[in-house]
């Protein structure tokens, strides 16, 4: 596999992704060998992406042969290219800690934080398989779960007081990557993926999200969600 290429080209690429003076962007280079899901860590925290160079007679598409989450970016089918991200390197995570998770065997683990948390991001990955937010690794208020061999150290947001207990949870799917709507009964105050059963990605805000009162799934994504009402 090749080796991760980044290059920092702040001016033009803020110029071209159109992003604010306060953030800025790097490129980095992704590639799908033998038309297998590689995913390709940022070591920052992405807000937006684009592909600026397209490296590989397979097609890269969006959302079909490569994508990104919060941490990186991943392709298969055999895309390969150079990516434009536009995010911020994150600062101390304040009130929270870090939590190594392991998928052993490519199971799924769920490793307790002890604590209610707010938030979570991967900052070190260290398996071969890839860590992807919502498909091979999230969050939920209580602790974090890998799966599918992912293994990494997350650093944690606290939330502050002791672990909720168990929330609600609704089964969501598309079905023929057709768009779907799954009401919940009630008014959604935060939602993530508990159970994904999918093999297309399930990615917060690109696959999934929450609207009002209920959770809306597209490309494929089906998944058990966990929430809070409002």
């Amino acid at each position: 596999m090749k080796p991760l290429r980044v290059s920092v080209t702040a001016g033009l690429l803020l110029l071209l992704l159109g992003a604010p003076v306060a953030s800025w962007a790097q490129s980095l280079f992704c590639e799908s060998q033998n038309y297998q899901q590689q995913y390709c860590p940022a070591g920052m925290r992405i807000t937006g992406a684009r592909i600026i160079s397209q490296q590989s007679n397979s097609p890269c598409i969006q959302g079909r042969t490569w994508g990104y989450d919060g941490n990186g970016i991943w392709v298969n089918q055999g895309c390969s290219g150079q990516f434009a991200l536009q995010g911020y390197r994150p600062g101390p995570v304040h009130g929270g800690g870090r939590i190594d998770c392991e998928s052993r065997n490519y199971q799924r683990e769920f490793c307790p934080s002890g604590r209610r948390i707010a938030n979570a991001q991967l900052i070190e990955q260290r398996s071969q398989a890839p860590c992807i937010q919502g498909r091979t690794w999230g969050y939920q208020s209580d602790g974090i779960w890998v799966a599918q061999g992912c293994s990494a150290v997350f650093a944690l947001e606290g939330g502050g007081g002791p672990p909720p207990r168990p929330g609600n949870r609704i089964e969501c799917e598309s079905r023929d990557y057709q768009q779907n709507f799954c009401a919940a009964g009630t008014r959604i105050g935060r939602a993530w993926v508990a159970e994904q059963r999918s093999q297309s990605p399930c990615i917060e805000g690109q696959t999934w999200g929450r609207r009002g009162d209920g959770i809306w799934v597209t490309q494929g994504c089906s998944a058990v969600f966990a929430f809070e009402p409002r």
